[in-house]
C-alpha cells in the first residue's frame, strides 16, 4: 500500500478501547528511510499532547474509515513517556518508551540502506543529517557511571546515544535543488506500507509560469538535507524532474506508474533489489 503522508495525518488513531486523536507527524530513520515513529496528537482526549508510537504498535489500517488501529489501551498511551517539546529524540527516551510498551529495539539491528549508493556522494549507511548528540547534563547517571567503570570514553558514550531520525513535516515546504538549480518545493511524501513502513517518494511542486500537476522523485535521489536554509539536494538533473510524469494527488499510485517513474530517473526499482 502506498499512501500520502498528508492523507495519513487525517487518520484517527484507535486504541483497543476507543479513539484517542489524530496522526500529526512521522519520524524517519536517516539510514534506511524506514518510518520509526508515528507522532500522535492526543490533546483532545487527555492532557499530555504529543505521543510517539512505533509501527510495531499498529495492527490495521482502514483507508475507507480513515483510521489506524493500535495494539495498546488509552491508559497505556496516556501513561507512556512523552517526548520533550522542541527537544531532539534521544536513545535514553527510546529505551524508556520501548520498555513501557514492550516493543523490539530497532537500533540493535544492523542498518541496511535503501540502496547501495544512497545518493552519489553518500557512503553506504551514511545519514542524511548529522547525528543528535545528548548534552552531558541529560545523560542517564547510571549509564554514565557504568561507562566510567568500563573505561568507556566520552566519544564512545556519544556514539551509543546517537539517534538518526528526522521529521517529515519539517521538510514540507523545503526548497528542492537538483543538478542545475532550484526546481520547486516539497509538498508531500509517499509512504509504503508492506512488511515495514518506508518513505518511497518525494512529491514536488515545480511551480513555474505553466501550472503543472506535482511530480514525484524517488527517495533514492535524495542526496542531502541542509537544515540551515530549509533545502534538500537531489542527485538528479533538473530537466529530469521538470519532465517527469505528472502526479495527480487524488489518484493512487499504480505499479505501472511506479515502473514509469523508475524508468524515467533510470534507477533500479526497490522491488527488484536484493
Amino acid at each position: 500500500m502506498l499512501i500520502h503522508a498528508k492523507r495519513l495525518e487525517n487518520f484517527t488513531m484507535r486504541a483497543t478501547d476507543g479513539e484517542l486523536g489524530l496522526l500529526e507527524d512521522f519520524y524517519v530513520d536517516t539510514h534506511t528511510l524506514m518510518l520509526r515513529y508515528f507522532v500522535g496528537n492526543t490533546r483532545t482526549w487527555f492532557f499530555g499532547g504529543k505521543v510517539l508510537l512505533s509501527p510495531d504498535a499498529f495492527t490495521d489500517i482502514d483507508v475507507e474509515d480513515l483510521s489506524i488501529a493500535i495494539d495498546a489501551t488509552k491508559k497505556q498511551i496516556k501513561d507512556s513517556p512523552k517526548p520533550e517539546e522542541q527537544a531532539p529524540i534521544h536513545r535514553d527516551y527510546e529505551k524508556r518508551l520501548n520498555d513501557h510498551y514492550g516493543w523490539p529495539t530497532y537500533w540493535n539491528v544492523p542498518a541496511v540502506p535503501v540502496s547501495t549508493t544512497y545518493g552519489t556522494n553518500q557512503t553506504t549507511g551514511a545519514p542524511l543529517i548529522p547525528p543528535v548528540y545528548i548534552p552531558r547534563g541529560e545523560r542517564n547517571p547510571d549509564e554514565t557511571l557504568e561507562a566510567a567503570k568500563t573505561g568507556a570514553d566520552e566519544k564512545q558514550l556519544d556514539e551509543q546515544n546517537q539517534v538518526h531520525l528526522f521529521s517529515l513535516n519539517e521538510l514540507i515546504g523545503s526548497k528542492v535543488h537538483a543538478k542545475g538549480g532550484e526546481v520547486g518545493k516539497i509538498i508531500d511524501f509517499i509512504i509504503h506500507k508492506a512488511d515495514d513502513w518506508h518513505v518511497r517518494y518525494i512529491v514536488i511542486d515545480t511551480g513555474g509560469f505553466l501550472k503543472r500537476e506535482p511530480v514525484v522523485v524517488t527517495m533514492d535521489s535524495l542526496k542531502e538535507v541542509t537544515w540551515f536554509d530549509n533545502s534538500v539536494i537531489l542527485d538528479v538533473p533538473t530537466e529530469k524532474i521538470e519532465s517527469a510524469p505528472e502526479h495527480y494527488i487524488d489518484d493512487p499510485l499504480s505499479t505501472d506508474y511506479e515502473e514509469l517513474i523508475y524508468q524515467h530517473y533510470e534507477q533500479t526499482p526497490y522491488w527488484k533489489r536484493s
